[in-house]
């Protein structure tokens, strides 16, 4: 047998462990991102400013699933829920007013939490909340501006109707008439209250009622991309590079619940 036999049989069985191990990686991405992905991780692109300075437009967000708990199929049972939605937790979930896209906000105040807002700062329990670290406000660009705190709702039109939202379906003026030192929100039951960090320019549970847990998808854990919507010229496609934000990939989300009890 000369040398050159021996060299094709030798490329011939390399290529065929080469095509081996190939499929064998190809299937367990299958399985894995196919079968195991929509319970474990997701992606997701922050498409709006209203999570600023968190959360940016363009950042490229990995969500956890499971750690709400999985739901068994056909059943109210939860496995794997080892953490509860907690306050400070940023997290994604399909809004109570527009059932056809993903959410992302802070969870401020949960079931049983009395939540309002004077001026710029935010109360949960009655109790002010140190949230200058993580939360900003632009009130002179406000697309949500308005004469009086929260509560009530900008938009009541999407509270549920009944008895709890009640008082919350009043106007501005009739609420303030009804309840001159104001009226805290009570998170109900199943329910907690959303806020985006860019307090004036977010559309949250201030707008359209508190969420539903069985609406929230995940949390919110780590950027793994972060590309700025820079305009730039077709000629100068090596300028894109300088829209990576290098130092946000990798970032770690952190919960922040300014001091709630």
């Amino acid at each position: 047998m000369n040398t050159d036999t021996q060299l094709s049989r030798w490329q011939k069985f390399r290529q065929t462990v080469i095509w081996e191990y190939t499929q064998v990686i190809v299937v367990a991405l299958i399985l894995v991102f196919g079968f195991i992905r929509p319970f474990v991780v997701e992606a997701f692109k922050i498409p709006s400013g209203s999570m600023e300075d968190t959360l940016l437009i363009g950042d490229r967000i990995l969500v956890c699933k499971f750690i709400y708990g999985i739901k068994v199929p056909g059943t109210d049972i939860k496995v794997f829920d080892f953490h509860k939605p907690a306050r400070g937790d940023v997290f994604v979930f399909i809004p109570p007013h527009d059932r056809e896209r993903n959410f992302i906000k802070r969870i401020v105040a949960v079931a049983g939490d009395t939540v309002e807002t004077r001026g710029k700062t935010l109360y949960v329990n009655g109790k002010l909340i140190e949230d200058s670290g993580y939360a900003k406000h632009v009130a002179f660009h406000s697309h949500f501006r308005r004469s009086s705190d929260f509560p009530p709702f900008r938009q009541p039109a999407y509270l549920p109707d009944d008895e709890a939202f009640a008082d919350y379906t009043l106007t501005a003026s009739q609420f303030r008439r009804k309840f001159p030192d104001g009226k805290p929100f009570l998170v109900p039951e199943g329910m907690v209250f959303a806020m985006g960090d860019n307090r004036d320019q977010s559309s949250d549970s201030r707008t359209w009622g508190p969420v539903d847990v069985e609406d929230i998808k995940g949390q919110a854990f780590m950027i793994y991309w972060s590309f700025a919507n820079r305009p730039v010229k077709l000629w100068e496609v090596w300028k894109m590079v300088g829209n990576v934000r290098f130092n946000r990939i990798g970032k770690l989300i952190h919960a922040e619940d300014g001091g709630a009890e």
